[in-house]
């Protein structure tokens, strides 16, 4: 029952009584009693029943009473008073069922938006990690290749400390080169020298033998 209603017996005067269950008029509420027991209430409605003649007219006939609780009533308009017989929810509820279900549908798609951006993600975060992985091969290739590196540069700088020393070494021997030629020079003028002044002495002897007079030259 809509809030305040309990309280208000007289909105329920001089309306037409329709039952959801049942599909059809009941009647016009003429007068309206309340009744107590214990602590529940009910609604006493004395109303006109209401007869179809057909070709959408209709009379008044006899009245009669019907007892109702306030939970039976789904809605109260300006003109009906809708009735569930407590099978049907008050006409807010089911207002806030539709918009509990509004609410569920929208957090549904909001949910499949998600799962679809969760989707989404999933395979950026694939194809990230295989770029991730493609990058990590490539950068120990660019290791092997700095270790490559490092190795002929060691080879290098021992090839040129090697070339140096060579080059050293051809040095020393050119300047020895020059030694050895002055060397020899020296010694073949001292044997030139040498073996003149044997063989000039050996003439001087021969020419003392036979009482020649000496020789200066040869």
């Amino acid at each position: 029952m809509p809030e305040g209603e309990g309280n208000r017996p007289n909105q329920l005067v001089n309306k037409f009584v329709v039952s959801l269950p049942e599909g059809k008029i009941l009647g016009y509420v003429t007068d309206i009693n309340v009744e107590v027991e214990g602590d529940q209430f009910y609604f006493i409605l004395r109303m006109k029943e209401i007869e179809n003649l057909g070709k959408g007219q209709s009379i008044f006939t006899s009245e009669k009473k019907m007892r109702i609780r306030p939970k039976d009533i789904v809605n109260v308009g300006p003109h009906l008073i809708i009735l569930g017989d407590g099978k049907v929810p008050p006409l807010r509820e089911i207002e806030r069922l539709h918009q509990i279900a509004d609410e569920y549908n929208n957090l549904m798609r909001e949910l499949e938006a998600k799962d679809k951006l969760i989707e989404q993600l999933k395979e950026e975060n694939h194809q990230l990690t295989r770029q991730l992985d493609e990058c990590q091969r490539e950068l120990r290739k660019l290791q092997l290749m700095k270790e490559d590196f490092e190795h002929l540069k060691e080879q290098l700088v021992r090839q040129e400390g090697q070339i140096e020393m060579a080059q050293e070494y051809i040095r020393l021997l050119e300047g020895l080169r020059g030694d050895v030629d002055r060397i020899k020079a020296d010694v073949e003028a001292l044997i030139q020298g040498r073996l003149e002044e044997v063989v000039r002495g050996i003439i001087n002897e021969e020419l003392n033998a036979r009482g020649l007079k000496k020789t200066s030259f040869l």
